[in-house]
């Protein structure tokens, strides 16, 4: 009987078991670019199955056993994943397009256990939840080996650094086009302002990368790809303020695949506010525009954006003191400069003034009869005028075809033109402590009553000093054609031509003459007066053109296990510059060409070790061509002395584990950087000019993610660097003002850790779904061993680079810092559409920290030369408390 019973539980048993309801919950992602996947069907049998929501994810109830999942997608290949229910189960699935991918034969992508480099991707819903209006470039801090501040505070005025190298050495592309300044390498993110509404992923490649392009990707590559036609349809309204009351409005719309197989991708955004630091008010209009149209195996491709936008800006870093006099005594500061304790907000480049009318009072001259006004009626004021503001207009547009000839062969053609318009405002004359008046503001007043007062002989006011505006408008346009072979299995064969031509006109006008009727100039030789009014040009006007022709090659071979890549690229670059303030037949007034060499040889393997593990190594040999500025003689068209390239060798290896609940990657690096190119320095000596140092850049990098639970993720970063100055001693020549050769200077930079950026890193974040749609998530971000910017020709003197106690010379190091920032979210769902309301707060405990610095700064008046302490240090002061919060509704 007991036998029975037993047998008849058992049986009870098993078939509750069999009858028992689990959840399969999951994501849904494009294996290409990480991105969620919104509406892929998943069906478990018959016509049981569901569709992800806006996230890309998906729940579904089915009954313990086996199945036979089948994920389909427009525009992908359908993909049929066996799985066995015994519990409640979590899965990742990525699809592959069913075409060969545009994104990754011309955005260079790199893809997970596959491409052996180290990379990051930042996909739309971490953009959403955390960047919170602020600059791209912020968004990164929490990538390892990245460090990013807002500068002066002034929006869109962010900088990057990654492993020591600053932007300028840092590639970014749009779409696989390149977007550095052809002239300097710089990337003005003011003019990238709205990007963030139609981003489908950001890829940050750190090291040479996996680009094929001759890029000046010494530091890493950021890839920013856009949304197009395989994109979900959708429609988006989005409204945010900050805690300054700055607020912005976006629009969004993306088609998806219409009918006939077309795709439109809209997008506009307006803000307007003060910003965080005095005086630094932004006005900023963007539009985007992009169609697709599938044309049977091709591909084609328009699209238009622009970002006209107007900011004020703190232009100059200022003693600490000046900002806190309290906190400099405790850093060790044992001078105080005049102007202390004006707050973090502080911002010396603005000022006000009275507008004056009509002269009331003259003395009349005994002699000449002429009279000499004194004193003027007040007809309004005071009126607020910005010393430092950026205005500028980059619209750009591209043309692209891409045509898959076959399942094994594609040809991309991207033709691609911009056309700026704009620049920033000063002073013909550089202003100084002395010109502040006593609220540390420039004392507009004085300059204004003194260019009223400075009259000549028919009583016109002549300015002496006067507000311009240095105008760097461009004319930008290229072609960019790729193509792909996957020839077999194992081997894929890519390359193509690389053309740009870029013209840079540089001219300063007259802004505002503050009072005068006019200015007098005298450098246009070409000139028939020497009076200057508003909208003159004065003091320099050139034209620098930019001719690059690269060609480059990629052989890939690639098994279930191992993959490897070989690249191989050159490129030709021609300089030329044309002075129109000289005169025609004057020798001065053209350069002629110079055309210079670089190329790029790199290459990588990675072995898949088991489904959890890889490991990969990559190395390269970059010879680089310099930057304009470091081509030309400062504003005069003859050529440096040395225009040598600059010389890249690297060498990365790397280690990665992923798993449904762990991932983690860990990498080190080693790039050594030579003959890098030095801005001319003014010392008490004389004028130098630096041929070229070396510097070793080398680190390890680790980051992880761990789901505690199905709703809560740990995610932590390390990144420790080692860069340095790796140059002996050198012996340079001094020039006066006339390029006459003055003398010799030694300095010696051998072992001075490169500045500007922390080399050290840690932070850790914590992402809560306590509910369906509610998210909470705080991050740490701890910076340390962060050394003030420095001069290396200010390593000179006796001994060089030893201090007068004999230690080693070195930049200040400033104090360590760490931010705490707090994000949260909910997102309401109703059928086919959903509301989302974020908060993001940054710097969550005000802390007071330094984020940017540099030594021995000219503007840091009675330091002496040659002091690496914090009293040789300019800086700004980050950002206090601040708050951005928006409501998006998406449907």
């Amino acid at each position: 009987m007991k036998k029975h019973l037993l047998i008849a539980l058992l049986s009870i048993l098993s078939i509750a078991g069999f009858g028992q309801t689990y959840t399969l919950s999951g994501e849904v992602l494009d294996r290409s670019t990480g991105e969620s996947l919104i509406g892929a069907t998943i069906v478990a049998y018959d016509n049981v199955g569901t569709v992800t929501n806006f996230d890309g994810e998906f729940s579904l109830d089915l009954k313990a056993g086996d199945y036979s999942l089948t994920i389909s997608y427009v525009g992908f290949e359908q993909e049929i994943k066996k799985i066995s229910l015994t519990k409640n189960m979590s899965i990742s699935i990525k699809l592959k397009t069913q075409f060969l991918d545009e994104v990754s034969v011309v955005a260079d992508v790199a893809r997970s256990r596959e491409t052996p480099v180290a990379f990051t991707n930042v996909l739309p819903a971490k953009i959403e939840e955390e960047l919170g209006a602020q600059d791209i470039p912020m968004i990164l801090n929490s990538t390892p080996g990245v460090y990013a501040t807002q500068q002066g505070g002034g929006d869109g005025d962010a900088r990057i650094n990654i492993r020591g190298f600053n932007q300028r050495n840092v590639a970014v592309m749009l779409d696989g086009i390149p977007v550095n300044d052809m002239e300097n390498g710089w990337v003005y993110w003011s003019n990238w302002f709205g990007l963030d509404a139609v981003t489908r992923t950001i890829q940050v490649q750190r090291g040479l990368g996996a680009s094929k392009l001759a890029l000046p990707s010494v530091g890493g590559t950021m890839n920013i790809i856009t949304k197009g036609l395989d994109n979900k349809k959708e429609y988006s309204v989005k409204h945010e303020v900050d805690s300054e009351g700055k607020f912005r409005s976006s629009l969004g719309y993306t088609s998806g695949r219409l009918k006939n197989d077309w795709g439109i991708t809209l997008a506009t955004s307006f803000k307007k506010g003060d910003g965080y630091v005095d005086e630094t008010p932004t006005q900023a209009f963007f539009y985007y525009a992009k169609v697709d149209k599938r044309i049977k195996n091709h591909i084609i491709s328009f699209s238009a954006m622009g970002a006209p936008q107007e900011h004020g800006q703190r232009a100059y870093k200022n003693a600490i003191a000046t900002f806190d006099s309290t906190y400099a005594s405790s850093l060790g500061v044992d001078t105080f400069p005049s102007v202390v304790n004006r707050g973090i907000r502080y911002n010396a480049n603005w000022g006000s003034y009275y507008l004056t009318g009509a002269p009331t009072d003259s003395i009349v001259h005994p002699v000449t009869g002429q009279a000499t006004y004194t004193a003027y009626d007040t007809i309004s004021g005071p009126l607020k005028t910005h010393y430092k503001t950026n205005k500028y207009h980059k619209p750009a547009f591209s043309l692209r075809d891409f045509w898959t000839v076959s399942d094994k062969f594609s040809i991309s053609n991207i033709l691609y033109l911009s056309k700026g318009h704009g620049g920033g405002t000063g002073t013909k004359s550089s202003l100084k402590l002395s010109d502040l008046d006593e609220n540390g503001q420039i004392n507009w007043q004085n300059i204004y009553d003194g260019n009223k007062e400075n009259l000549d002989t028919n009583y016109n006011s002549v300015s002496g000093n006067y507000r311009i505006i240095n105008m760097n408008d461009h004319l930008w346009y290229g072609l960019l054609s790729t193509f792909n072979y996957d020839y077999n299995d194992s081997w894929d064969f890519s390359g193509g031509v690389d053309i740009r031509s870029y013209t840079g006109s540089h001219y300063r006008e007259v802004y505002d003459l503050m009072g005068g009727d006019y200015c007098e100039d005298n450098w246009d030789a070409n000139q028939e007066s020497n009076v200057k009014r508003v909208g003159d040009k004065v003091y320099f006007n050139d034209d620098v053109s930019v001719r690059w022709g690269g060609v480059f090659g990629q052989a890939e071979f690639k098994t279930e296990r191992f993959s490897s890549f070989i690249n191989l690229s050159g490129a030709r670059t021609g300089f030329n510059k044309e002075n129109f303030f000289a005169l025609p037949e004057d020798t001065a007034r053209n350069s002629g060409w110079i055309w210079k060499t670089s190329y790029t040889a790199k290459g990588g393997a990675n072995f898949n070790i088991d489904r959890f593990s890889n490991v990969f190594v990559n190395m390269g040999y970059l010879s680089k061509t310099r930057a304009s500025k470091y081509i030309f003689e400062g504003y005069t068209t003859q050529f440096r002395e040395n225009t040598d390239n600059e010389v890249v060798q690297a060498l990365e290896l790397g280690y990665s584990f992923a798993s449904p609940m762990f991932s983690m990657n860990l990498n080190g690096y080693y790039t050594r950087w030579n003959n890098v190119p030095m801005n001319d320095i003014s010392t008490a000596e004389g004028f130098i000019r630096i041929p070229g140092i070396d510097q070793l850049h080398k680190g390890i990098e680790f980051d992880f993610i761990y789901k505690i639970a199905h709703n809560l993720d740990f995610q932590g970063l390390a990144s420790i660097g080692d860069w340095r100055f790796k140059s002996k001693p050198q012996t340079v020549t001094t020039y006066d003002e006339y390029e006459n050769i003055e003398g010799t200077f030694t300095f010696d930079p051998y072992d001075v850790h490169v500045g500007d950026a922390a080399q050290t890193q840690y932070a850790g974040s914590l992402r809560f779904e306590p509910l369906k749609g509610l998210y909470l998530s705080t991050r740490y971000t701890f910076f340390d061993r962060y050394y003030a910017d420095l001069d290396p020709a200010s390593l000179n003197g006796e001994g060089y680079a030893i201090n007068d106690d004999g230690s080693p010379r070195d930049s200040w190091q400033m104090p360590s810092y760490g931010l705490l920032d707090f994000n949260t979210g909910y997102t309401y769902y109703y059928d086919d559409f959903k509301v989302s309301f974020r908060l993001s707060v940054f710097n969550v405990l005000d802390d007071l920290y330094i984020s940017d610095a540099r030594n021995n700064d000219s503007y840091i008046y009675g330091t002496p030369p040659g002091t690496f302490d914090v009293n040789a240090a300019s800086v700004f002061l980050g950002l206090g408390r601040r708050y951005n919060a928006s409501v998006k509704i998406t449907f």
